[in-house]
């Protein structure tokens, strides 16, 4: 059995990490509950702040939801506004499970 080269650190929707040997489509601040791309300027400005001892990654976005988290302001736009502007939990057009003012 052959040990792959790399591999991945990536957060289950029961929130505990588990390993992968695909990396994560999505990042995230496991502080603030937010996730986003893996170029976001807003969290890749603070890379050098401390920022990688709480950034998490995602397989997906159906993931970062289950987890709990809620999309970026910045790098989702849309997808912050459709979030910030409520629904019915869990739907199809609201599937986030939590909305704060946050």
């Amino acid at each position: 059995m052959s040990i792959p080269e790399k591999v991945y650190k990536l957060l289950g929707a029961d929130n505990q990490p588990y390993y992968s040997i695909t990396p994560g489509k999505l990042g995230g601040n496991s502080q603030l509950k937010i996730y986003g791309e893996l170029d976001c300027y807003s969290a890749l400005r603070y890379l050098d702040k401390g920022y990688p001892r709480i950034r998490v990654f995602f397989a997906d976005e159906k993931t970062a939801i289950a987890a709990g988290y809620r999309p970026c302001g910045h790098c989702m736009r849309e997808r912050y506004k459709i979030w910030k502007a409520g629904g019915v939990i869990g739907s199809p057009e609201y599937p986030w499970l939590i909305h704060s003012d946050t």
